[in-house]
């Protein structure tokens, strides 16, 4: 395992989980909290829908919709494997837009973290994965038409130790200039278990508050900071390592931890997720 020292400090549970399904797990029968189960070749989807404040409340997550899948460790997937992957995002990626009501004809797809430190690239290498078409569209019309897919465009903005600005002020500008339909944010998460780092994809319409991962939260990217509805993916980088051991047995100061194979599982998960908003959106390459 790879290691990844923090003093940030957690507010709230330890250790920490961005998957809404783990937070769930505790009651099945909270008021305004609805799960469900759905089996597929790949592996399978759970659902979660959070409807009431005290559901929000309860699984410590905003209201909306959590889907998340669940499968085979992405770099051991075949290349079969990986494309069923990608019509499995693009599928349940249409879904919660049309469970959202949003009708995307323009849509900003944001890769979020930082590209030089391996498991926090998987929102930049994702946006590599992304064929961007507004400006086809710019260029011409009738052969963008032809295409019959949506206006997209891509950034990735970095962190704020790079360009001193949180990520929601660069989305935010270009939101209020190219107008999108909706913004699409990737980015890594944390997990409390080891089995789904590089296994598990969450997709919800809830937003995203980049770095709440690992306890280090900027600004949230979500409708009422950038204007427009947030759909947000991410997978599993990064497990606090107190879960890998007793807490009267823990070593040190608490570090966050990966698998030696996380380049290549950043590398296969940007490729499903990548390909699979391209699908969402019609480019089929």
């Amino acid at each position: 395992m790879h290691e990844y020292f923090t003093d940030r400090q957690y507010v709230g549970e330890l250790p920490y989980t961005d998957l809404a399904l783990e937070r769930h797990r505790a009651d099945l029968t909270i008021p305004g909290v609805e799960y469900s189960k759905e089996s597929r070749p790949l592996g399978c989807w759970e659902r979660i829908k959070i409807s009431t404040k005290k559901g929000a409340e309860s699984i410590g997550r905003p209201l909306g919709l959590y889907h998340t899948l669940n499968f085979t460790r992405a770099d051991m997937l075949s290349a079969d494997g990986i494309d069923d992957a990608k019509n499995e995002i693009a599928s349940e990626l249409c879904r919660i837009l049309d469970e959202t009501d949003i009708f995307p004809g323009r849509i900003l797809v944001v890769g979020l973290g930082n590209r030089s430190l391996t498991p926090d690239s998987i929102g930049c290498a994702t946006a590599a994965e992304v064929k961007p078409t507004m400006h086809i569209k710019d260029w011409d019309r009738r052969a963008f038409t032809r295409l019959g897919c949506a206006e997209m465009a891509v950034i990735t903005p970095g962190v704020a130790s790079e360009s001193g600005l949180d990520a929601v002020v660069s989305v935010k500008g270009i939101c209020d200039l190219i107008r999108p339909d909706a913004v699409i944010a990737i980015d890594a998460l944390a997990s409390r278990s080891a089995e789904r780092i590089g296994s598990t994809v969450q997709i919800c319409n809830s937003g995203i508050s980049p770095g709440s991962g690992i306890g280090n939260p900027r600004l949230s990217i979500g409708i009422e900071t950038v204007g427009v509805p947030v759909i947000a993916i991410g997978v599993p980088t990064v497990i606090d390592s107190r879960v890998l051991c007793s807490e009267d047995n823990f070593p040190g100061p608490p570090m966050f931890v990966s698998p030696k194979e996380i380049g290549e599982i950043v590398s296969c998960s940007a490729k499903i997720i990548g390909g699979g908003i391209n699908r969402a959106f019609g480019i089929y390459l």
